[in-house]
C-alpha cells in the first residue's frame, strides 16, 4: 500500500469500482498522464479505500454490470467521501435524476468521447484533493469542534456526519446526503449568509444551469427547515433572505455578517419546486 506521503507527490488518485471496457480506455489515458488508478470490485474494498484515504475521486462503472448506482448511496454515507462519478453506457433519464438525488458529482456517458470524459475526471480528481486538504485545515482550525463522540458541535447543535445525525438541542435529526451537505456549509457560516451559489455547489457541484440547481435546491432547504422547526424550544432556525441565500441563525443573537439592508428574512420555506 502506498503511504500518504507518497500519494501527496503524485498527482491524485482514482477510484474505480466495477471497471470495464470503457473505464479501462479512460484509466489508461489518465495512468499517462500520471494519475494513480486503484481498481475494486466489491462495496468492502471500496469503503476501504476511501477510509484509508486512497482515492480523490471514485469512479462507479455501470457499463461492466459488476456494480450498481446504490453503493454511490452507501459510499456518501462515509464521515468523508471523495467526487463520485458515474459512468454509463446509455443515458436512462431515472437513473440519472436517482443519482444527482443521492448527490453523485457527476454523470458521464461514453457516448461522451474519451477526451470529455477525462477532462472531467481530472477535474473531479483535482477537486477532491483540494476539498480532502481544506477538511484537514478546518479540523486543525477547529471550525466545527470535535466533541467527545468524534462528532462536530456548536451550541445547540451536534452534527456526526458519519451517520447523518444532525443533535439539535439533543434532538436527533435524520439526514439525507443532500441535507448533509448543506447543513455543513451552514454550520460553517453560522450566523452569516450563505449565498445560493455556495449552497448549490455544495448540494449540486456537477450541475452548471443555475436555474435548475435552484428547483433543486428549494424542497431540500424547506424540508431541512421544517425539521430545524420540528424541534421544540430549538435555539436555531434556518432563516431566508429573499434573492440571497440563508443563514443558521441563534434565535436573540446578533448576526456576524448582517445581509444587505434591502433584504428581509422571510418567515417561512419558499415554496417548493414543482
Amino acid at each position: 500500500m502506498i503511504s500518504r506521503g507518497e500519494l501527496k507527490k503524485m498527482k491524485g488518485t482514482l477510484l474505480v469500482v466495477g471497471a470495464g471496457e470503457a473505464s479501462n480506455r479512460l484509466t489508461t489515458l489518465l495512468n499517462e498522464q500520471g494519475y494513480r488508478i486503484h481498481v475494486v470490485s466489491s462495496m468492502r474494498d471500496a469503503v476501504s479505500a476511501i477510509v484509508s484515504s486512497q482515492a480523490d475521486a471514485v469512479l462507479l462503472d455501470l457499463t461492466s454490470g459488476q456494480v450498481m448506482l446504490d453503493l454511490a448511496d452507501t459510499l456518501m454515507g462515509l464521515p468523508f467521501h471523495p467526487p463520485i462519478v458515474v459512468l454509463d453506457n446509455e443515458t436512462d433519464l431515472k437513473r440519472v435524476v436517482a443519482a444527482l438525488r443521492i448527490g453523485v458529482s457527476d454523470y458521464l456517458f461514453v457516448s461522451d468521447g474519451d477526451q470529455e470524459l477525462v477532462s472531467r475526471l481530472v477535474m473531479h480528481i483535482e477537486k477532491g484533493r483540494a476539498a480532502a486538504e481544506l477538511a484537514r485545515q478546518r479540523e486543525e482550525g477547529g471550525i466545527l469542534r470535535p466533541s467527545a463522540n468524534g462528532a462536530r458541535s456548536t451550541t445547540g447543535l451536534e452534527l456526526n456526519a458519519a451517520r447523518r445525525v444532525l443533535l439539535v438541542e439533543d434532538v436527533p435529526i435524520l439526514l439525507s446526503a443532500i441535507e448533509l451537505s448543506l447543513v455543513e456549509t451552514l454550520i460553517q457560516n453560522a450566523s452569516q449568509l450563505v449565498t445560493y451559489d455556495e449552497l448549490m455547489q455544495a448540494a449540486f457541484p456537477a450541475i452548471t444551469d443555475k436555474e435548475h440547481a435552484l428547483r433543486l435546491l428549494r424542497p431540500h432547504i424547506a424540508r431541512l427547515r421544517r425539521k430545524f422547526e420540528s424541534v421544540p424550544n430549538a435555539r436555531w432556525r434556518i432563516a431566508n433572505f429573499r434573492s440571497q441565500g440563508y443563514i443558521l441563525q441563534r434565535i436573540g443573537v446578533p448576526l456576524s455578517s448582517p445581509p444587505k439592508p434591502s433584504a428581509t428574512p422571510e418567515a417561512t420555506a419558499e415554496p417548493e419546486a414543482s
